[in-house]
């Protein structure tokens, strides 16, 4: 009869540290529900593409996962995984884009930090967009820019790449122009987005020779005179004619 008490006794013993056991496990492996993402502010250009990304750690699989865009839910998504890298895609931001972006759990059990979007744009304009002088002439327009960034400006000729690259001002001044500064030039602008956004207009420039407005005004003279002559003559031949 001892002997089965003893027994007994050991089995309740073992079954109360087989509890215990799972118990223990079951606390070292329960974690947090939480979201990483650093806060922070970007611009976007009018028309660009941005993505951003929350990370997800022990989601329970009942969870809804979601990206929102101030008060307005835009993406809901369920995973299986208990860790997950949730993205965001936005392709050709406009305006309506603008806001403060953020993850959170459904039901709203935890939320991320707050990215701030900013979509912005720059508008450029030129003083002239065709310019015309005579050689030995200056040639100036002035560039200006418009936006809520820092705006860099240059200018190109026949494009806005940095091998056409003219001068590093707003204005483009071409002193004693010559024939051969004829051409297209352009005002190119750039802002500090998330990719640098650009931006260009187009200046015509055309330099003439002196002698060939001489040769142009001589041949409209020549027109003129012969159109006179053909005129009087005309009006005498049909005078003798009523004569």
């Amino acid at each position: 009869m001892k002997h089965l008490n003893v027994s007994g006794s050991f089995y309740i013993r073992l079954w109360f540290l087989i509890l215990l056991s799972v118990h223990s496990v079951t606390i070292r492996d329960s974690c947090d529900t939480k979201i990483n993402m650093v806060r922070d502010e970007w611009y976007v250009g009018m028309g660009q593409n941005f993505t951003l990304m929350c990370e997800f750690v022990c989601v329970p699989p009942s969870y809804i996962l979601q990206w929102c865009r101030n008060t307005s839910s835009l993406l809901n998504y369920s995973t299986n995984h208990t860790n997950y890298t949730f993205r965001l895609h936005v392709e050709r931001a406009g305006k309506n884009d603008s806001g403060e972006y953020y993850c959170q759990t459904q039901p709203p059990v935890v939320s991320s930090n707050t990215v701030f979007i900013k979509v912005v744009d720059v508008f450029v304009n030129v003083s002239s967009t065709s310019v015309e002088v005579l050689e030995g002439q200056t040639a100036e327009v002035t560039c200006t820019a418009v936006s809520p960034l820092n705006a860099t400006l240059f200018w190109g000729r026949g494009g806005c790449e940095e091998r056409q690259k003219v001068n590093g001002n707003r204005t483009l001044q071409l002193s004693h122009a010559a024939v051969q500064h004829s051409g297209d030039y352009y005002c190119c602008c750039s802002i500090p987005t998330i990719t640098s956004l650009h931006r260009s207009m187009k200046v015509q420039v055309t330099v003439l020779r002196p002698q060939g407005i001489l040769q142009c005004q001589l041949v409209w003279y020549l027109m003129f005179k012969a159109g006179i002559f053909l005129l009087f003559s005309t009006v005498i031949l049909t005078c003798r004619g009523h004569c």
